[in-house]
């Protein structure tokens, strides 16, 4: 059997003055394995990594291992891991949960908080895993600030409005596909499944349909219901945020709109920045640099430093 990546180097020096160590630790009855940053002479602050559901420790494109490599040069230690069940940690991923989730971003701030002395916390959470730092502020050690990328309404599965806005979105997609002769040449040999494409953009309507029909007395509707708020009530006016969207993805102008009514309800320190033509992930290399001053220039505001 091929060793793990962490057992084949424990330790990378990735400047003199900043290393990169492999870790293991425990939660519960599993190990996870992360990667701890660790700038000689460190802030007082440190930023603890949460990648989204079906991710890993190094984020899309190794995008959170980009930041947290820039963030040491900058002299904040992080530490970036996989959740039980993902990467290179132990446990069943089909029984991970939100709060498995949140427990082992407890023991990832923990071991973080002993190994490099820091006093306070920022937490930058991928889609899911920022809803996991968002929905457990309380339990969290230090928390001083959250960086949140893509995230969403939580269990907003159902909102129809979201739906439809997404469809336009694909519409256009579709529609600007449509006038390429690569197109027309993959209908041709079949390489394009037509069922397909009308889900993505009728399913929302037959979905609803099913579920007036089923669920509905005949006669009476039910006003849409809105995705929940409850657990945004662990947000806090001294808990400044910020939240990071690409204009390219098609959930983010109702994600924004549903974080940004209760901040301004609540009057919370929430700041949305939305980057031209990003997508969910951010996938490209200009895309990446800016998240990454965005997010070193915000701890450094945090930290009281100069941005």
């Amino acid at each position: 059997m091929n060793p793990s990546p962490s057992q084949l180097q424990q330790r990378i020096d990735l400047t003199p003055d900043l290393a990169e160590t492999a870790v293991r630790f425990d939660a519960y009855d599993d190990a996870l394995v992360g990667n701890l940053v660790q700038p000689r002479q460190s802030a007082p602050l440190g930023v603890v990594f949460a990648h989204g559901w079906s991710g890993n420790r190094s984020g899309p494109h190794g995008i959170l291992t980009h930041i947290a490599r820039e963030l040491g040069h900058a002299g904040f230690p992080s530490i970036r891991f996989d959740f039980r069940g993902r990467g290179e940690s132990t446990g069943n991923g089909m029984a991970t949960t939100l709060a498995t989730m949140a427990s082992d971003l407890v023991a990832a701030a923990t071991l973080l908080q002993r190994e490099c002395g820091v006093r306070k916390l920022v937490y930058l959470g991928v889609c899911s895993g920022g809803n996991v730092a968002i929905g457990n502020l309380p339990r969290l050690p230090a928390p001083a600030g959250l960086v949140l990328l893509s995230v969403y309404p939580f269990s907003d599965g159902d909102s129809f409005g979201r739906d439809v806005h997404r469809t336009w979105h694909y519409a256009r997609e579709y529609a600007r596909k449509a006038c390429r002769a690569e197109t027309w040449g993959r209908l041709v040999r079949g390489d394009i499944r037509l069922r397909q494409v009308g889900n993505v953009l009728f399913g929302h309507l037959v979905r609803r349909k099913k579920r007036d029909d089923s669920t509905e007395p005949q006669g009476q509707k039910t006003p849409e219901s809105s995705p929940p708020k409850k657990h945004l009530a662990k947000l806090r006016p001294d808990l400044p945020a910020l939240l990071i969207y690409g204009t390219a993805d098609p959930d983010t102008r109702a994600a924004r709109q549903y974080y940004e009514e209760y901040a301004t309800m609540h009057r919370l320190p929430l700041e949305f920045v939305e980057i031209p033509g990003a997508n969910h992930n951010f996938s490209s290399v200009a895309w990446t640099r800016q998240i990454t001053e965005l997010t070193v220039g915000f701890c450094r505001k945090i930290a009281g430093q100069p941005t």
